[in-house]
């Protein structure tokens, strides 16, 4: 992750859309958002690099919002072994490809004996969470 990039996770409670002259459309996101920088309460890293949150422990903000396109889907599991926290699952979204510079769209990619593309994740590490801000 860049250094000067901080993840916040957060809980989607309303769609906002800003209309601009001209047509242009914004779509914003107003979350909760958990308590990044209490390690103790907020968040946690174990030893494996699972990232879990707890959301009793929410960021006072007066910032709710986060541009859509500085977010991304991530799912919540409900971590059993400890009360009130969840683990956070990071996806790939369907039909969305990490295509790398010079890379054309003219090669074709032949589906397996099965019919189904294989997905493959190369780095992990490179998807975002909920959001993404500089501090």
């Amino acid at each position: 992750m860049d250094e000067d990039h901080v993840e916040y996770y957060g809980v989607l409670t309303e769609i906002l859309e800003l209309q601009f002259l001209g047509g242009r459309r914004v779509p914003l996101f107003r979350c909760k958002w958990v308590d990044i920088f209490n390690n103790s309460r907020g968040i946690k890293t174990d030893v494996y690099g699972l990232v879990s949150i707890n959301f009793k422990c929410l960021l006072k903000t007066d910032e709710p919002f986060v541009l859509a396109r500085q977010a991304s889907q991530v799912f919540f599991v409900k971590d059993n072994l400890i009360k009130g926290w969840h683990l956070v699952v990071k996806m790939q979204p369907r039909d969305t490809y990490d295509v790398p510079p010079g890379d054309s769209d003219d090669e074709a990619i032949e589906p397996d004996d099965d019919g189904y593309e294989d997905e493959h994740i190369e780095d992990p590490s490179n998807i975002s969470s909920c959001g993404k801000r500089k501090p």
